[in-house]
């Protein structure tokens, strides 16, 4: 691993140091029965990617001594503004050396003391992506139809897309699909 070109920071709050970090990535594949008994899957739901991390802070900073200072009393201070942030459950931005992490929240943290690290402290902290979607209303085209007896517009339809964090590979819900394919949408 090569020199890290800043700190890691969460909402502007730097760290001395990054311990560990670990990306998670999940998928839900619901199945259906058939009846021979084979599985059946028409769709793949991506969960919200998670970030969990250890996060290291010090009074006497040695990695970013000339950017944070430090000093009696600096360590606290950054553990009241990580303790703000994740009472405030408002979306955070981490900053790392390699990425950008966008509408994250904090779901997990712990401020970690031990006599092996003296008055600094080892955070290890769980984040996970929010999801952020849009809705569309379109006008369903006389085209496709009257509804019943009476011939009545066929209405309107209402979809939602998923903006941040939707499914790279094109999935959706098969009527949101169908509405894109005959464009809709």
């Amino acid at each position: 691993m090569g020199k890290a070109k800043q700190p890691v920071s969460i909402n502007g709050v730097e760290f001395d140091a990054l311990i560990d970090s670990d990306e998670g990535y999940e998928a839900q594949v619901p199945e259906y029965p058939t009846e021979k008994g084979f599985s059946v899957s028409d769709n793949i739901t991506l969960k919200p990617e998670t970030l969990n991390m250890t996060l290291f802070v010090t009074d006497t900073p040695v990695t970013w001594k000339n950017r944070h200072g430090g000093g009696p009393g600096y360590t606290e201070g950054i553990v009241a503004q990580v303790k703000a942030l994740y009472f405030a459950k408002q979306p955070v931005t981490v900053t790392t050396s390699e990425t950008v992490y966008e509408d994250m929240a904090i779901t997990n943290l712990n401020i970690k003391k031990s006599t092996e690290v003296g008055y600094a402290r080892e955070i290890p902290i769980v984040l996970k992506k929010i999801i952020v979607t849009e809705s569309a209303t379109v006008t369903i085209p006389d085209s496709y139809g009257k509804s019943g007896a009476t011939g009545a517009s066929a209405g309107t339809a209402n979809t939602t897309a998923a903006s941040k964090g939707s499914n790279k590979q094109g999935g959706g819900s098969i009527l949101y699909n169908a509405a894109s394919g005959f464009g809709l949408l």
